[in-house]
């Protein structure tokens, strides 16, 4: 017994007009097609192959690699290896696009607020300090995944966990949808080299300094608030040094959000 090509469409929930393209492409042939009426029939094997097909295809290949992947009989391993690679790739992009609608929702939160001041800035002096530090060009989705391995390292070497951690972010021409930045936390004593993390000093500086709420994976509301202050008090953004967030306690009842000091270097103009 085999099925019209109807019944094979109903089975199947392909369109005949799909298996009819399928059909001409040589990708799928009905197992007879009447001479006399034209009409195609499939047996149910097909449906295997016709899965095939849609597998291959929602895994971005083209039709005519599909035919050749066909051709090649890919194992049902292959496959699922296939099937992983794609479902890693998916969901980079979902989590790309996710990023993007949180930048979009803090802009325009800032965009709302216009230029209406909603935190209080301060100057403050930051002497130097010892921190051992991790520099990467990246995302800032990944920012909560380097704090992890940051401290690993400290454990790994014997050391306490940080009760912050502190985010320096660094100028990068060439970058566009990724950031230089470094992830540092303060240290008693140096630790080794490795050639992934560095002891280093950050020097003394004077910071235009905001406390506020926030997340390290999201972007912080506060440069609206951090711009207008320094243009109206006659400072410069300082050129020589990155800039700063501190994150310096998990917020109360929240895994995500910290008690953040933004700290931008300035210089008297």
């Amino acid at each position: 017994m085999m099925f019209k090509i109807s019944e094979f469409s109903k089975l199947s929930q392909v369109p005949a007009k799909t298996l009819r393209f399928y059909d001409q492409l040589e990708l799928l042939k009905p197992a007879y097609t009447d001479p006399q009426s034209g009409y195609r029939y499939y047996t149910s094997d097909q449906l295997l192959v016709l899965h095939r097909i849609l597998v291959f295809k929602d895994l971005g290949f083209t039709l005519e690699q599909i035919r050749q992947l066909l051709h090649d009989d890919v194992s049902p391993d292959e496959m699922r290896g296939m099937f992983r690679l794609k479902k890693a790739e998916v969901q980079s992009l979902i989590q790309s696009e996710i990023e993007r609608l949180r930048r979009i929702e803090a802009r325009l939160e800032q965009i709302e607020r216009g230029g209406t001041p909603r935190f209080e800035v301060l100057v403050k002096k930051v002497d130097p300090l010892r921190v051992i530090s991790v520099r990467e060009t990246t995302s800032r989705v990944n920012i909560p995944y380097l704090f992890e391995e940051i401290d690993e390292y400290l454990k790994w070497n014997g050391v306490s966990l940080p009760t912050s951690h502190m985010v320096l972010w660094h100028s990068c021409a060439e970058c566009e949808d990724n950031i230089s930045l470094e992830i540092a936390c303060p240290i008693q004593l140096p630790l080794p080299d490795s050639d992934r993390f560095k002891t280093k000093v950050l020097p003394e500086m004077t910071v235009a300094s905001v406390k506020h709420v926030s997340r390290p994976d999201r972007d912080t509301p506060v440069s609206i608030d951090l711009g207008s202050w320094i243009e109206r008090n006659h400072y410069r953004i300082s050129s020589e040094m990155p800039s700063r967030e501190c994150y310096l306690s998990r917020q109360e009842g929240s895994e995500l959000c910290y008690i953040t000091e933004s700290q931008m270097p300035i210089a008297a103009c």
